[in-house]
């Protein structure tokens, strides 16, 4: 920090940081902003919803900063979101912004070609196998404690039952998918940090090389990771939405989504899927989707969830509320305009009848589907229409040019 304010006090023309580190600063006393010409917002998405949600102290920012400056020029403000459409980016250009221009890069959300998206739906009450993989000793899998003070009865319906079940089938079904497709590389996306940690602790033991890449781990080792991931020394990279903000691995023919991002974070699940299907190579995304609604930490507390067992539902003054994976799917598939394909615990997908059998991570070669033998006839008729409508442009002419000599 010492470094950093020497730099500062020097003077600088542009100034990095979170929206809480340079409200600290400005209360310090340590920043002036009344010299101010620009205000920026990278990841404007990220910074106005979600648990990371600094709606507030933007607010706080941006009524400290002269709205005008010494020559009379108007503050110039700037915001930049991979989701130009999210309606709490639209809703800050709407009450900050004086006639803001809006400039599209990518417009609506869509999935490329190359990305094959399947969902996997988690039962607890047709898959009893985690009654038996939640007591197995020296094997049992490690959840995130929400149900710690609940009356888990397997065999039964009660909420919190099927709640705990889901976790548990969702690490078995993870393996199953990593499994079933020989996996080499895939990024696994968790909902916490804490989700991130547990997956790990799932997977090493059992002897899949795999790192974590969330906020709670150190720089040095967020670098360290990434560079085993894209070394290929660590095949599974486990991380959260926000750590993966920006993350450039080329080649990733796998992600699985451990848990779908809420209606309000649907945007999420482009990026995720995103990370595949690059470079016309081919791509599989595997979603796991709760059939009955999950018990999840959604900490409101000051300490973000350290040291926090307060189970309770956020209405109840608690740190948790219900996730609803299926209503969160129906939102994703009506942003996307598509009913994405179910498989079956097996994980087993579905030929496509244009890509035919498809190797992921390898290029995309269309050989073989009816589809794309159609589309070779098609080029050849549309070559004979093209050599025709020639032909017929030049006995035009030709008939013009005789009328005109006649006259």
């Amino acid at each position: 920090m010492g470094e950093q304010m020497a730099l500062i006090n020097s003077g600088c023309d542009i100034l990095t940081c979170t929206p809480g580190r340079i409200r600290s600063l400005v209360q310090e006393g340590r920043v002036d902003l009344s010299h101010i010409r620009f205000f920026v917002l990278d990841e404007a998405d990220s910074l106005l919803g979600g648990q990371g949600d600094s709606s507030q102290i933007i607010f706080e920012l941006h009524s400290q900063i002269p709205k005008y400056g010494p020559s009379g020029q108007r503050l110039q403000m700037i915001v930049c979101s991979a989701t130009l459409h999210n309606m709490a980016v639209q809703k800050l250009a709407a009450q900050y912004m004086y006639f803001p221009q809006w400039i599209d890069l990518k417009g609506q959300d869509s999935v490329p070609e190359t990305v094959h998206q399947v969902v996997c739906m988690i039962d607890p009450k047709e898959d009893k196998s985690w009654i038996r993989l939640r007591s197995q000793p020296n094997k049992s899998i490690q959840t995130d404690g929400i149900h710690i003070n609940d009356q888990i009865r397997p065999g039964t319906d009660a909420p919190e039952t099927l709640s705990e079940g889901l976790k548990v089938l969702k690490a078995e079904y993870v393996l199953r998918a990593i499994n079933a497709h020989k996996m080499d590389q895939c990024i696994i996306f968790c909902r916490t940090k804490l989700d991130c940690d547990n997956m790990e602790k799932f997977l090493a033991p059992r002897g899949y090389p795999c790192v974590c890449l969330h906020g709670d781990r150190s720089p040095d080792e967020r670098t360290r990771n990434l560079k085993l991931f894209k070394e290929k020394k660590a095949k599974f990279l486990i991380c959260t939405d926000v750590a993966a903000r920006g993350l450039d691995v080329t080649g990733i023919p796998f992600v699985i989504n451990v848990t779908l991002p809420p209606a309000e974070e649907k945007a999420n699940y482009v990026h995720r899927i995103g990370r595949v299907g690059r470079a016309e190579r081919m791509g599989l995304a595997i979603s796991l989707v709760s059939a009955f609604p999950e018990k999840v930490w959604y900490h409101q507390c000051k300490s973000r969830g350290a040291n926090c067992s307060n189970a309770r539902l956020i209405t109840q003054g608690g740190c948790a509320k219900w996730f609803d994976e299926i209503n969160y799917l129906g939102e994703i598939e009506e942003h996307l305009g598509v009913t994405i394909n179910r498989v079956g615990p097996d994980m087993a997908v579905p030929i496509d009848e244009y890509d035919g059998k498809v190797v992921y991570g390898a290029k995309r070669t269309n050989e073989g589907g009816p589809q794309f033998g159609h589309a070779v006839e098609l080029k050849g008729i549309l070559g004979e229409l093209g050599n025709l409508e020639r032909e017929v442009q030049w006995s035009y002419l030709k008939l013009l040019k005789s009328s005109q000599f006649v006259k």
